[in-house]
């Protein structure tokens, strides 16, 4: 099977499938929790991975960066410091991923890849196999059109899965996707037209069950790049940020990191990098004392500065946002990506929207 070829595989094929994959590789799948959540979690069994769902509220970013992520054990032998790499996981398959979290995981690779790169995250993503699931029907809170985030893709994808009826239409989009069809070439066949065009049918129609977009970033990102947003309405916002911090750690594209080291018993610590976030009130505070986005409106300005303006588009080649719905459905507040980008547009605040 080539690279961007498609072929198809019979719906009641796709156990046998996975069964073979399982007895090489970890699937990371959505499943669900034994409180009955929809989770990102391993499996042991094919029948255990969801084919219906709302994406799950964890992203799956933690499988790239971990929210705890050991970078190195050192320990002192014969007074010099000894250091070890931390192990990274055997290859895992992340299955049933919907478009926005695969863009997401994209954009981090590509970010932690920039100027000095990260051996740690490349050598984790490098085990990573991504097969996408197409959102053939909208998410609740998603808009992913507005960020060309989905929910088709057309890249960063190993192999990508689309409905079609009784079957699945597979896209190739790696090597790495086609040594997974390779497991079981008995399984798969050449898309016909039929299917091609079924598969084409189901984009068109989940693009227009869209409705009317949700997200303008272009006129926000205008107006963030050219200063024309006025200090007044970032104040005005700040009341409505808990800094809670959901809004980061749930997001598929943010990043921000600290890091600690952890003592351990056997005399062996370990370095550790753990999830931050810029929201945080102590995230820029210096040795000093000094803290220079010590008000909240800082925070708030800065964090949209980095998501929505041209001058991070020119950099990383899209707005840092892949419309996963995700800080709308968490933020305990209303300063969620869609509400903030519509009063950046229309230059005012009035509290936003409060969500069911």
């Amino acid at each position: 099977m080539e690279r961007n070829a498609a072929c198809v595989i019979a719906k009641h094929d796709v156990h046998d499938w996975l069964a073979h994959i399982l007895d090489r590789r970890e699937i990371i799948a959505p499943t669900r929790a034994a409180n009955g959540d929809e989770i990102f979690a391993r499996i042991t069994s094919p029948g255990e991975v969801l084919w219906t769902f709302e994406n799950p509220l964890g992203p799956l970013k933690q499988f790239l960066l971990p929210q705890t992520e050991p970078l190195a054990h050192f320990k002192t032998v014969d007074g010099h410091v000894a250091v070890e790499a931390a192990r990274i996981p055997a290859e895992r398959v992340l299955f049933n991923v919907r478009s926005c979290d695969a863009t997401g995981l994209a954009f981090l690779r590509q970010m932690y890849a920039r100027d000095l790169p990260d051996d740690t995250v490349e050598r984790r993503a490098a085990a990573l196999t991504v097969v996408t699931l197409a959102c053939t029907m909208p998410c609740p809170l998603g808009f992913c059109p507005c960020t060309d985030a989905g929910p088709f893709l057309r890249k960063d994808y190993d192999l990508q899965l689309t409905d079609i009826g009784t079957a699945l239409h597979v896209e190739v989009g790696t090597d790495k996707g086609r040594a997974l069809l390779d497991l079981s070439p008995h399984l798969f066949r050449p898309a016909d037209e039929e299917a091609s065009a079924r598969r084409t049918t189901a984009e068109q129609t989940a693009l227009a069950s869209f409705g009317d977009e949700t997200c303008h970033f272009a006129s926000a990102m205008r107006r963030i790049s050219t200063h024309r947003v006025a200090e007044g309405l970032w104040e005005a916002m700040s009341p409505w940020c808990l800094e809670c911090g959901a809004c980061t750690h749930l997001c598929p594209t943010c990043y921000c990191f600290s890091v600690s080291d952890a003592p351990a018993t056997d005399g062996c610590s370990t370095r550790c990098r753990l999830w931050d976030s810029c929201q945080y009130s102590a995230f820029t505070m210096e040795a000093s004392g000094h803290n220079p986005r010590h008000a909240s409106r800082e925070r708030i300005k800065r964090r949209f500065h980095h998501k929505v303006s041209a001058q991070y588009f020119r950099r990383d080649g899209r707005v840092g946002c892949v419309g996963c719905g995700r800080c709308v459905k968490a933020c305990m507040g209303t300063t969620d990506m869609p509400t903030v980008v519509a009063a950046i547009r229309h230059g005012t605040w009035d509290g936003g929207r409060i969500h069911a």
